[in-house]
Parts: structure tokens; C-alpha cells; sequence
């Protein structure tokens, strides 16, 4: 079987998208999203208890008990609402700041040198993906997982927290473009490799 070689430009853009959708850091993204729900609940059944405490329940008159009852609920509610907005805001704020930064390291890590373009081969007799000047081998199997964007493949192989990681971009000249395609009908059907659609390019 013939060698498919792939080349192309590194971008910012392409590893930010690379550490997005990486398993791993899904898991954490989801854990702080959890946090942050969590802390605003917890703020929510505190700040209500002291509300209901301070609020005055003496009335007879149902429709006036009902105030003295729902009124502190709901401005509990309010604030922990507010809360929750702006830690929510903060906490993407920060991810994506981070997402930014570690990607250009990565950009700048693999950059061939004179800004020349990187090349990846597609080799199908070894079964492997062939990237760069340092000739890194990741084999097409069950530790590989790929996750197809509307921009970019995304390729991550191995343990979660030191897995092994590149992206291949969708949009090029023709025969690149034809490449991407075969390399993806070709990984769809690859027994073991778990192969994932997050988003489907504009028409």
C-alpha cells in the first residue's frame, strides 16, 4: 500500500482545538463545571436559611406568611444566581486563557524550523501515523481515539494524562483534501479505533 504524506502549516487554532476536546481535560472541564454548580447551591441553602431566620413568620394571614416565607427564598435565589453567573464566566474566562497559552507552547514546540510546513505520513503497511522531523510513530489501534471537528481531525493515543497528541487539519488544496477523506473513511472502519463527530462542516 501506497504512503500518504499530509503537509501543512501548525496553528494556534489547531492544537487550541487539540487540548479542547482532549478526554483528559474534558474530565476536568466537567468536574469544575460541577464545582461551580455546586458551591452556588450550597450558597443558595445557606444564604436562605439565614434569610428564613431573620424574616419574620408571626403573621396569621396566610397571604402575608406566604411573602414572609417566598420573599427571602427567591432573593437566596437571586444572589446565588448572580454568584453562579459570574464564577461560571470567571471559570471559562480562565480555562480558555489557559487553552490559549498552552497551545502556542505547543505551536512553537513542534514548529519545523524556518517556519516550514509539517508533514505527516499516512502509512498504511505499518498501520501508523508518521509525524515530523522526529519521525514519531502512533499506531492505528485500540489505544487510539479521533475526534473529527468541523476544522480539524484530532488524534490522541495512549494513557489519559501522558497521552501522545496531534491534529490534522480538513481544509487544504484538493489532494490534500482528498487524502483527509480517504484517511477518514479508512479510520472509520479500523476495528478498535473509537472514532467521534463533534461538529459537521458548514455547507
Amino acid at each position: 500500500m501506497e504512503k500518504k504524506t499530509l503537509t501543512f502549516k501548525l496553528s494556534d487554532d489547531g492544537y487550541y482545538e487539540l487540548l479542547k476536546y482532549m478526554p483528559y481535560f474534558r474530565k476536568v472541564h466537567l468536574f469544575g463545571i460541577i464545582g461551580v454548580f455546586v458551591i452556588s447551591a450550597v450558597l443558595f441553602l445557606s444564604l436562605n436559611h439565614s434569610f428564613q431566620e431573620s424574616a419574620s413568620t408571626s403573621s396569621q394571614l396566610i397571604f402575608e406568611h406566604i411573602l414572609q416565607v417566598m420573599f427571602p427564598a427567591l432573593l437566596a435565589f437571586g444572589i446565588s444566581l448572580v454568584v453562579l453567573l459570574v464564577f461560571y464566566l470567571y471559570f471559562r474566562f480562565r480555562i480558555n486563557a489557559f487553552l490559549k497559552k498552552s497551545a502556542r507552547r505547543l505551536k512553537e514546540k513542534y514548529q519545523p524550523a524556518n517556519d516550514e510546513e509539517y508533514v505527516i505520513v499516512f502509512d498504511q503497511d505499518l498501520n501508523a501515523f508518521v509525524l515530523g522531523n522526529r519521525q514519531q510513530q502512533i499506531e492505528i489501534g485500540q489505544n487510539l481515539k479521533v475526534v473529527s471537528t468541523s476544522r480539524h481531525l484530532l488524534f490522541y493515543d495512549g494513557d489519559e494524562k501522558s497521552q501522545s497528541k496531534f491534529y490534522i487539519p480538513k481544509d487544504g488544496d484538493i489532494e490534500h483534501e482528498e487524502t483527509v477523506a480517504y484517511m477518514t473513511d479508512y479510520l472509520k472502519k479500523t476495528s478498535g479505533v473509537q472514532y467521534e463527530e463533534k461538529g459537521k462542516r458548514p455547507s
